[in-house]
């Protein structure tokens, strides 16, 4: 059975590791960070709230119990 919500997984994947290149030459320094490490830090939210939506979107699946509580 195909799952193409699954697909999201990949946005995580490109922010970290596709668009370091551009950001990593941006001067901008928020909260006295350099702006990498703040890029790191937004990139671990995220990844959170697209792991949270893949998995509620899975929950909702029959094959989890077809969104029932347990």
């Amino acid at each position: 059975m195909t799952r193409p919500h699954r697909w999201l997984l990949l946005i995580p994947f490109l922010w970290q590791v596709g668009c370091i290149p551009l950001v990593n030459d941006v001067a901008w320094r928020p909260f006295s960070l350099p702006f990498p490490m703040v890029w790191q830090m937004a990139g671990i939210v995220v990844t959170s709230i697209v792991i949270a939506i893949v998995f509620a979107i899975d929950r909702k699946h029959p094959e989890f119990g077809g969104g029932e509580e347990r």
